[in-house]
């Protein structure tokens, strides 16, 4: 257990103030937006749509099974590293390493996702509906694949040589998603708190650097780390404000620099959810032992 210093501190308020905000732009402005046409969306959207949306549902759960489909590669994050000398053979040593330094590695490539998510979206209002529905399975996976560098960049891995280890990461990643995706404060807040019980409940068996921390859980019932309900509700969430960008006369406005923005909410939300984990990792966390009884 290490004790914070005056800055580590103030990030933890930071974020603690963060997380009382209203959710990103993105999300407030579009859903604000979307309110007063969902019933002209919900009479428009074409039926081949409607099937898309379970279609992209089955999509993103099949290829959450293969993390090597997220092209993260490992190395880069740990080459990026060197340019802040810090001197991490693996990726769990960065959670010894100074999050000051950490912090400029993890925006270095939330402003590549960016990039990326913008440049996959081109085209998209022209193309209309289908083009929604092949731009959406992308989006999601570059997403979900800025959270896990994020992750890597604070010392947080999946590993092949523990399953379960690998299933807590995954479900951890998907929860940060949800949470970028609320369109209020109350929403922000449900999800927040639904990630801290998923934390505390989940069943893994946890060990942080300084060996501070262990949390197991002991449950017949645990839920599946590829939760179908959970990425169901991301997909609502998300295709409710880009469909609503597709209703004749403001689909410009809503299809200009949406993936842009979206991926700023996207990799906000993750870069201050890590560095929180991060930080109570660092100061230790207490132990927590929770099993199920019959």
């Amino acid at each position: 257990m290490a004790k914070l210093n005056a800055s580590e501190i103030k990030i933890l308020n930071d974020i603690a103030a963060w997380k009382g905000q209203a959710p990103g732009f993105l999300s407030r402005a579009t859903d604000f937006i979307s309110r007063p046409i969902n019933w002209a969306t919900s009479t428009l959207i074409p039926d081949f749509v409607k099937q898309g949306m379970g279609g992209i549902v089955e999509v993103i759960a099949e290829k959450l099974q293969d993390a090597s489909l997220w092209t993260v590669n490992k190395e880069e994050v740990l080459r990026s590293t060197k340019e802040f000398d810090i001197d991490s053979e693996t990726i769990v040593e960065l959670q010894k390493a100074s999050i000051h330094d950490l912090d400029h590695i993890s925006e270095k490539f939330i402003s590549e996702n960016r990039r990326y998510a913008t440049l996959s979206g081109v085209g998209t209002g022209m193309v209309g509906w289908p083009g929604l529905i092949a731009d959406l399975p992308t989006l999601f996976m570059i997403s979900i694949r800025t959270i896990y560098q994020i992750g890597l960049c604070y010392g947080y891995e999946m590993s092949s040589e523990s399953p379960e280890k690998q299933e807590f990461e995954m479900e951890f990643v998907m929860r940060i998603f949800k949470t970028a995706t609320a369109s209020s404060v109350a929403e922000k807040q449900k999800a927040l708190a639904e990630l801290k019980d998923f934390e505390i409940s989940h069943q893994e068996v946890f060990q942080s650097v300084g060996g501070d921390f262990t949390s197991k859980q002991v449950s017949k019932n645990a839920a599946n780390f590829l939760s179908q309900r959970l990425i169901k509700e991301i997909v609502e969430q998300t295709i409710s404000k880009k469909a609503a960008g597709l209703v004749p006369g403001i689909g410009a406005i809503f299809n200009a620099g949406f993936n842009y923005v979206y991926l700023k909410d996207v990799g906000e939300t993750a870069f201050m959810l890590y560095r929180e984990r991060f930080l109570s990792d660092k100061k230790g966390r207490q132990k927590v032992i929770i099993v199920d009884i019959e």
